[in-house]
């Protein structure tokens, strides 16, 4: 199918949703920067007052991690800061044998089997398909018009919709917009489209490579309620779509928030990803889909094929073996390679939880390991 329309949604950081992955995430950072480091695994479960969090780790835990959840919660304003309740914070907690002595410890062999998905494309500068960059763009000029008061009145729970007409496979123009918003109290909705068609959506996409145009269909809808897990529960792992490519290739079904960063479906994730910005930087496509595919007890990608989509210079079993030759798909390889243990402790103390606020790839306010190409020798260019 190379003449289609596509659409990508992506929700703000105020999502229960994605408040689930942030908490999860923040439990990774907090074990990681830990004095003693260890690895963990954390699940999220949030509704209106209360929030089940599950932890399996290596210990020693130095930290609270109900005071951390209800922070990441308040941050997006939805509890504590703003004068809300504070929300019930049931644990799960067990220490596992199997996570004891990582990071330190060298991950040699693959412990599961696991099929990951990385892509590129030369679509946008960030190498993202244009639905989901331009959805994330909408999400983030809501955010900051709504920080910078420019919006009165919305939710910061909010999400964002764009649908794209491609031929073949190249995008072409934006076929209609859709965002959906929470305005308690709101009594005048046409003022409200007008607002955020204004302070939200034209600069969003006043930059795009497919702008806005008199065709475009817009459509705003608002809710009479403060969103957030009053209206709707939120569950680490269950916006995929959005931390990834937005639909437009085959993804990685796991989730990436709240698993160490050795756990394969995640780290497999990021290296597929930088494998396909790596073909596609050095001109020998201009789109890649890598697979990579794991087998417990392997020590190597017991696969690793291409896609290009009829738009590579050279076969794609060439490249596929140039990326074998050229990059190290083991899991200490790629944790080394990413420095995916320590990124946290060089960030600050937090790397992985600002991370799990939108996309996990193509990020214009984060310097993404993965996003970065390795040098292919021998390519060409167009």
């Amino acid at each position: 199918m190379r003449d289609f329309v596509l659409s990508s949604q992506a929700v703000t950081s105020a999502h229960p949703d994605k408040m689930s992955d942030q908490v999860c995430d923040a439990m990774v950072d907090a074990f990681l920067t830990a004095p003693a480091p260890a690895a963990c695994v954390a699940e999220c479960a949030l509704a209106s007052g209360i929030v089940f969090l599950s932890l399996r780790y290596g210990g020693p835990l130095s930290f609270d991690p109900a005071a951390l959840a209800r922070q990441v919660i308040a941050k997006e304003g939805y509890g504590g800061e703003t004068g809300g309740s504070q929300p019930t914070v049931m644990l799960d907690l067990t220490e596992m044998p199997e996570l004891v002595g990582l990071p330190e410890r060298v991950i040699s062999l693959a412990d599961r089997m696991t099929t990951a998905f990385g892509y590129a494309c030369d679509h946008t500068p960030e190498r993202m398909p244009l639905p989901i960059r331009d959805a994330h763009r909408v999400c983030m000029a809501i955010e900051d018009a709504i920080r910078d008061r420019r919006l009165m009145g919305i939710a910061r729970d909010a999400q964002a919709q764009i649908a794209v007409r491609f031929a073949g496979r190249r995008p072409v123009d934006v076929t209609g917009i859709a965002v959906g918003v929470f305005a308690p109290g709101h009594s005048k909705p046409d003022a409200l489209e007008e607002m955020i068609r204004a302070e939200a959506i034209k600069p969003a996409l006043a930059g795009s490579e497919c702008p806005i145009t008199t065709a475009t269909r817009i459509s705003v809808t608002s809710v009479d309620s403060p969103g957030g897990p009053s209206v709707h529960a939120g569950l680490t792992g269950r916006k995929s779509s959005a931390d990834g490519y937005g639909g437009f290739c085959r993804e990685t079904s796991s989730a990436f928030s709240g698993k160490h960063p050795a756990r394969i479906d995640r780290v497999a994730a990021y290296a597929a990803r930088q494998a396909a910005v790596s073909v596609v930087a050095a001109g020998l496509a201009r789109e890649c889909e890598v697979q990579l595919s794991y087998v417990p007890g392997d020590s190597e990608a017991a696969s690793l094929e291409v896609d290009c989509f009829e738009t590579a210079l050279l076969p794609e079993s060439e490249i596929s073996e140039t990326l074998r030759q050229r990059i190290d798909f083991s899991i200490g390889g790629i944790i080394e390679r990413l420095n995916l243990w320590a990124l946290p402790r060089a960030r600050g103390g937090q790397f992985y939880a600002p991370l799990a606020r939108r996309s996990h790839f193509g990020r214009t306010d984060m310097d993404l390991p993965w996003d970065q190409p390795i040098p292919l020798s021998g390519s060409v260019g167009y």
